[in-house]
């Protein structure tokens, strides 16, 4: 298959497709990011590599692509989602997949303004979605977009996608909790179990969605 990983970062995703005999071209806007994945799959020849942004793939002829993968809220991070979703659309071939995750709105309101007792902000997050972020030890931050789950449905219809899968992948457990189990192979059985039941979807800190063209 031909693959676009776009947002791939240090091409952890492409890594495992490329693996699997795939053709991958990782996008990625971070020169810093692109950079280490160049060096991280240097040895393959299977996977190539565009220093670009998902809301602008001029470079990416039309209907070029299998699959299109958006991992780790590229959606969230990209400024204007539907021009993304505008532009995966164009690049994917007919009857192909956009896969991608997104943040639960809720949830991480919940795990910042409330633990902060910010109930304003909090209000102010649930109502537009967008809070302002600041990674690490980095100085400037920039807009995140957090989705509800109904949000996400209705942008992926408005731009022509046909919804096949949604599922909530950390509707257990949070996401940066799973390095400290003792058993990872028998929680992640578990989630997959639990991660498409639709009572337990708005629990997920992430939602996973798999959409056709």
């Amino acid at each position: 298959l031909k693959i676009l990983d776009v947002g791939g970062r240090t091409g952890r995703f492409s890594e495992v497709l490329i693996n699997m005999g795939h053709d991958v071209l990782l996008v990625e806007l971070s020169n810093e990011m692109l950079n280490k994945a160049k060096i991280r799959l240097r040895k393959h020849s299977n996977i190539k590599f565009l220093k670009s942004s998902i809301t602008n793939m001029n470079e990416i002829k039309s209907d070029s692509f299998d699959i299109v993968l958006a991992i780790n809220a590229i959606l969230d991070y990209c400024d204007d989602y539907n021009l993304a979703m505008k532009e995966v659309y164009r690049v994917l071939k007919k009857d192909g997949t956009f896969m991608g995750t997104v943040n639960n709105r809720f949830i991480y309101s919940s795990k910042h303004e409330l633990v902060d007792e910010d109930y304003n902000l909090f209000e102010k997050s649930m109502k537009f979605g967008d809070r302002y972020i600041i990674w690490g030890e980095q100085k400037e931050g920039h807009i995140s977009h957090e989705f509800t789950q109904e949000e996400l449905k209705k942008s992926l219809k408005k731009n022509k996608f046909e919804i096949i899968k949604l599922l909530g992948i950390f509707n257990l457990r949070d996401k940066y909790e799973l390095d400290k189990l003792n058993n990872p192979e028998d929680f992640i059985k578990l989630q997959i179990k639990y991660a498409d039941k639709e009572e337990y979807l708005n629990n997920s800190q992430d939602f996973l969605f798999v959409a056709k063209k």
